[in-house]
């Protein structure tokens, strides 16, 4: 595989990451603090688009790729991607008028669209990423690419979306004008994946085509995988949700939007920069034992920054330091262990890939689990322990509330994710090969 191939690809993954974090980060906030809705009613308002119809666009959208890639290749849904992410993206800040209810019916609304529209993207780019290669070094390099490219859109998303927002005026007008910004970072990079995205050449297969339901069925270490990533997305999400709070209320930084920035640079630099490493640990000890280190040493990086002194900015930049370097354990080792699992499958039955439907769940799974933690768990968290919206000063319960969101409940659900993946140690060899595969 040529070297400049997962890289052109993984550049789509900028838009991939800044689309998700940018809603995920500051959506919550900007609901609450600017347009005055209560933490509850903004978290379902939120929650409620992507439980109810994102998951049911990511199934169609990797079914339907999976059904009509000879005659409509997977790619050319990040055309579609680059077109319209950049008009959902500036409508989703545009500010509503009305009553509180007015302004959350708005914004559910748009948010509607605004996941419809990540799924065209999102799940074609994973699957067209899963498909790349067949071989294990290979598929950790690919992954590795797509790390270090989410670790771009991480800094995109989370450190230069906050920035332009303090830039300018932290009010509607720097929303408006960051979303432009990001919304033409997203066009750009999505193009640039199409460039890098051509199809790979399928292998025959003599056997008959199999379902894709039978596909998730018989793929035992999978099921467990997506189980795992799944309970490691609510914490994650609930982390994200809260950390804009965590900063203001908790750590009272001072200028919180700048040490933001200016962590998420720490953070994806550490991460980007671990990726030749994280590669060959990833080949030597596994993706499965890789992971559940990773998950490890990544709570205790959101716990040391959740917990951390209030006011010290040498205590939160190290920690952010030590989340780029744990975080990118995670995502690459649970992306790598996809690619591989996919592959492996469709060895084993004669070519029969299902690489859109069983990437379109990691990717409904993904943002089920960041709604469930980010904005229908925290939100609800933040509401029973005291959080009043729209005001500066709030009781010692509602902040230390805030920590704990932030630090304990990705834990929690790190411990799970680490049960799973050792439990499925025992399904790595739940399907034998079938006798029709033919070599390529």
């Amino acid at each position: 595989m040529p070297a400049w191939k997962p890289a052109l690809w993984g550049t789509g993954q900028v838009a991939i990451q800044a689309y998700r974090d940018i809603p995920s980060l500051l959506l919550l906030f900007y609901m609450t603090q600017l347009l005055e809705i209560s933490p509850a009613m903004a978290g379902l308002a939120i929650f409620i688009p992507k439980l109810l119809w994102s998951t049911s666009c990511d199934f169609a959208v990797g079914a339907l790729s999976d059904r009509y890639r000879d005659r409509f290749p997977r790619r050319t849904l990040l055309l579609v991607g680059a077109v319209l992410a950049p008009v959902a993206l500036i409508a989703l800040f545009l500010p509503p008028s009305g009553s509180a209810l007015d302004k959350t019916l708005h914004v559910a609304m748009v948010f509607t669209a605004y996941v419809t529209i990540f799924s065209i993207f999102s799940v074609p780019h994973l699957s067209i990423g899963a498909e790349l290669t067949h071989v294990p070094q290979e598929q950790s390099r690919v992954m590795g690419w797509r790390t270090t490219f989410l670790a771009v859109g991480v800094m995109m998303g989370a450190g230069l979306a906050p920035w332009l927002i303090q830039r300018f005026g932290s009010g509607f007008n720097g929303y408006h004008i960051m979303s432009m910004v990001m919304a033409a970072v997203c066009s750009f990079a999505l193009i640039l994946s199409f460039l890098g995205s051509r199809e790979p050449v399928r292998v025959v297969s003599t056997a008959p085509k199999s379902g894709k339901w039978e596909a998730l069925k018989r793929n035992r270490p999978y099921r467990f995988l997506l189980g795992a990533f799944f309970a490691q997305m609510i914490g994650q999400g609930a982390a994200y949700a809260t950390l804009t709070y965590l900063l203001v209320f908790k750590l009272a930084l001072p200028n919180p939007f700048l040490a933001l920035s200016i962590s998420v640079v720490l953070t994806c630099t550490a991460q980007i920069l671990e990726q030749p490493l994280l590669v060959r640990v990833t080949n030597r000890f596994g993706s499965r034992a890789t992971f559940m280190v990773g998950s490890v040493v990544y709570s205790a990086s959101l716990a040391w920054m959740g917990l951390g002194p209030p006011g010290s900015l040498l205590s939160f930049y190290g920690a952010s330091i030590a989340l780029g370097l744990t975080n990118a354990i995670t995502w690459q080792s649970a992306f790598t262990r996809l690619s591989e699992l996919i592959s492996e499958d469709a060895d084993k039955h004669g070519g029969d890939s299902h690489a859109g439907f069983l990437s379109s769940l990691f990717v409904a799974g993904e943002k089920v689990a960041f709604a469930l933690g980010g904005t229908a768990l925290a939100g609800t968290l933040l509401s029973l322990t005291g959080f009043v919206p729209g005001h500066s000063d709030q009781s010692q319960s509602a902040i230390w509330g805030i920590a704990l969101i932030f630090a304990v409940t990705p834990t929690v659900c790190n411990l799970v994710a680490i049960a799973l993946m050792h439990q499925s140690r025992h399904a790595e060899q739940d399907t034998p090969p079938d006798a029709a595969l033919q070599p390529a």
